[in-house]
C-alpha cells in the first residue's frame, strides 16, 4: 500500500518542490547560495570539493544544511526537515565549536584545526568530534566553494572512517 502511495504521488510532489525550491545553479555555474549545494548530485559535490581551497576558520554562528542522498529527489525536502533538528555550527575563538541543534548551542562540541583531508590529503578545516561524549567517531571537513559559503563533509567509524553525508554552511549572514 505505501509503495503505490510512492509510486502515485512521488513524482507529482518532487515536481512542487522543486517549483516551490526557486532557482537551480545550472552545471558550470558556481554555488551561490546553499540552496544551489543542496540540489547539486553528489560527483558534482565531490568535485567542488576536490577543486576547493580550505576554508579559513570561521567565527560565530554559521547558519548550515545538510545534504543527505545527494541527488535524489527528496533531497531537498530532507535538508528542509534535518534544519528543525540541526540549524548550523557555531565556531567559538579558542579553536573549538559547537552545532545548534534544536535552537540550543552547546551541543556536540568539536576541536577545529587544519590538516590533511580524508578524501584527497590535501589541507582542510577538521572538525575533530573525538572528545565529544554523543559522537567521538564523528569527523567533519571542511572547504570554502565561495567567499563565505562553505561546504563540509561528514564521516563516521570507529576503525575506519566512511563518509556519511555533505552539508553546507553559510558565514555571509
Amino acid at each position: 500500500m505505501v509503495w503505490n502511495f510512492r509510486r502515485a504521488f512521488a513524482p507529482g510532489f518532487a515536481v512542487f518542490v522543486v517549483l516551490a525550491g526557486g532557482s537551480v545553479a545550472s552545471a558550470g555555474d558556481p554555488p551561490r547560495e546553499m540552496r544551489d549545494l543542496v540540489r547539486m548530485p553528489k560527483h558534482e559535490l565531490e568535485a567542488l570539493y576536490l577543486a576547493s581551497p580550505p576554508a579559513p576558520a570561521p567565527s560565530g554562528f554559521l547558519p548550515g544544511r545538510a545534504i543527505t542522498n545527494p541527488g535524489s529527489r527528496f533531497t531537498v525536502v530532507n535538508s528542509r526537515a534535518t534544519r528543525l533538528a540541526w540549524q548550523g555550527k557555531i565556531f567559538r575563538d579558542d579553536g573549538t565549536m559547537i552545532n545548534r541543534v534544536f535552537g540550543f548551542g552547546k551541543v556536540i562540541p568539536a576541536d577545529v584545526y587544519h590538516g590533511e583531508s580524508l578524501i584527497d590529503g590535501q589541507p582542510s578545516l577538521i572538525l575533530d568530534y573525538s572528545a565529544s561524549k554523543l559522537w567521538p567517531d564523528v569527523r567533519d571537513e571542511i572547504r570554502e566553494v565561495a567567499p563565505g559559503l562553505y561546504l563540509g563533509v561528514m564521516y563516521k567509524g570507529k576503525d575506519q572512517m566512511q563518509q556519511k553525508m555533505f552539508f553546507t554552511l553559510d558565514a555571509r549572514r
